[in-house]
């Protein structure tokens, strides 16, 4: 079977993964801007990876098209963001509700999906991106005086931090057969 791999990144984490994961599948990974080869490189499986933004999925929109135009594709979904991966004290349902709102389970029920912790670094944004980050950090200031998980998270954010770690691909991996 072959896979295509196409990824969605604004400041390079989930870039990253991309590349980790073509690297270990033995082939390419495509930017977004790129996605239409993808789409038609007659590749078995597609595996999309992109980034959370305000609660969706960059590129969700996309890959749904694809998967109504292309419905004999397998295809695999890998979320990257500032979340850390899940544990008992960050549980999962987070993601899995930004994965729901972008591929609604009823419709997108054979939809594999992951998550792999990314990382931020406030300079990499895009000036819209920044305002709107600025706003959120003074919005989550109160909640974060009462609430540890919060104020861990803002002040990890205000910090920056690259939490890429290759063997968070390993489900996605072990998913493909690879």
């Amino acid at each position: 079977m072959s896979t295509a791999v196409v990824y969605c990144s604004q400041t390079g984490y989930t870039r990253t993964y991309a590349r980790w994961l073509a690297e270990s599948l033995g082939t390419e990974a495509l930017p977004f801007e790129r996605r239409d080869e993808a789409a038609a490189s007659g590749a078995d499986t597609l595996v999309f990876l992109s980034w959370f933004h305000a609660g969706g999925l960059k590129g969700a929109k996309w890959l749904r098209g694809l998967m109504d135009a292309q419905p004999g594709k397998r295809y695999v979904v890998v979320g990257v963001g500032a979340y850390p991966m899940p544990s008992e004290d960050w549980p999962q349902s987070d993601t899995d509700e930004a994965f729901e709102r972008a591929f609604p389970r009823e419709r997108y029920s054979a939809l594999k999906h992951f998550y792999c912790q990314g990382g931020f670094d406030f300079d990499r944004l895009c000036t819209l991106d920044k305002l709107a980050m600025r706003a959120f950090f003074r919005m989550q200031a109160k909640a974060a005086e009462t609430d540890p998980r919060i104020a861990f998270a803002l002040e990890s954010m205000k910090q920056g931090f690259d939490g890429t770690n290759r063997a968070y691909l390993q489900p996605v991996l072990d998913y493909l057969g690879a």
